[in-house]
């Protein structure tokens, strides 16, 4: 599953005079995972944020190539691993064996990795505007699940079912931002950046005057506008999943590219989700989640899980703000 989000930036700038020296900033965007990718830093030296926001997009980049199921690009990418279906045991990159065994792992049944085939169903509909039958959603469907891969920890291979594929779309974007932020935080020179991946966003430091870094949300229902501005810390990363996007209508009826697993069709619980964490991957994972379940299931994972915020917008446009976020969350007129 993948997924592009809007945000709007208000962002102050970053330029300022220190005491001794005067802050220098370095700007970079880049077109990565089928989306934006803009990279933000500022330090002392501005060649060492040249080559520090290079090393982060090389890092994004690995990332993004290792998980692209549409193209290949090495020899043990998941392009190269969803050909192998059916073959017995496949060699994986460090990125992708990780990414898998999460989403092998992990304890929420609405996301499902193993989603290929019906997402490679609902893009074949979306390009001559139908929907597809409920055999097909069937028929699809009976290639999906976690029975349908397995792992080989000793080796670092994935062992896929035939006429089987794997999807990374929920994760990998915020994997990728994690990992080029860990690029960025261990150059002491650079003292804040910003990583924005198509709405995947992880902040390092805050601004030079001490503020927090304000994050506007999309109105999902009005490109023009903004729900609201969250006011982000040091370290915090936010990812939104929406209706809003990416999608196709038939007979008035809009069918987003974010497939619910228990149906094999598009998520229909909300218009919108937000999340908001520390790791940009939990964030990427949880906007799916919560945007997948019904809502008040989706609202009781926010409560019950830790270091993890919401803003969730359901189809009647009405708005769940967690409590940590109240504070920090201010609403548009």
């Amino acid at each position: 599953m993948k997924k592009l989000l809007i945000y709007f930036l208000i962002v102050s700038s970053l330029l300022t005079t220190g005491c001794f020296f005067k802050q220098q900033s370095y700007n970079d965007t880049r077109f990565l995972m089928d989306t934006i990718i803009s990279i933000s830093t500022t330090g002392k030296d501005q060649a060492s944020l040249k080559s520090t926001t290079d090393e982060a997009f090389i890092a994004f980049n690995d990332v993004a190539d290792e998980t692209d199921r549409y193209t290949s690009h090495n020899p043990n990418d998941l392009y190269a691993l969803n050909q192998h279906n059916g073959q017995g045991a496949f060699a994986v990159g460090d990125h992708l064996y990780k990414l898998i065994t999460m989403g092998k792992e992990e304890p929420y049944s609405a996301i499902e990795i193993s989603l290929g085939p019906v997402i490679d169903l609902w893009r074949a509909h979306g390009e001559n505007k139908t929907v597809p039958t409920d055999e097909e959603i069937k028929t699809a469907l009976a290639k999906c699940g976690r029975d349908k891969f397995t792992l080989d920890k000793t080796n670092h291979t994935v062992s896929l079912a035939y006429d089987s594929s794997l999807d990374l779309g929920a994760i990998a974007k915020g994997y990728a931002v994690d990992y080029a932020a860990s690029v960025i935080t261990k150059n002491k020179a650079v003292t804040s950046a910003l990583i924005n991946a198509g709405g995947n966003i992880k902040v390092i430091g805050t601004k030079e005057d001490g503020s927090p870094w304000r994050i506007g949300i999309q109105d999902p229902r009005n490109a023009q506008k903004v729900l609201g501005v969250l006011a982000l810390q040091n370290g915090q990363a936010i990812a939104t999943s929406g209706d809003y996007q990416r999608y196709y209508e038939v007979n008035g009826v809009r069918y987003c590219h974010i497939i619910d697993p228990a149906t094999g069709a598009p998520a229909r619980n909300a218009i919108s989700a937000t999340a908001v964490s520390t790791s940009a991957l939990t964030a990427d994972f949880f906007s799916t989640l919560l945007f997948i379940l019904p809502h008040d299931e989706a609202i009781a994972v926010v409560e019950k899980t830790p270091q993890l915020e919401a803003i969730i917008v359901n189809p009647e446009g009405e708005i769940y703000v967690s409590p940590g976020l109240q504070k920090i969350f201010t609403k548009e007129n």
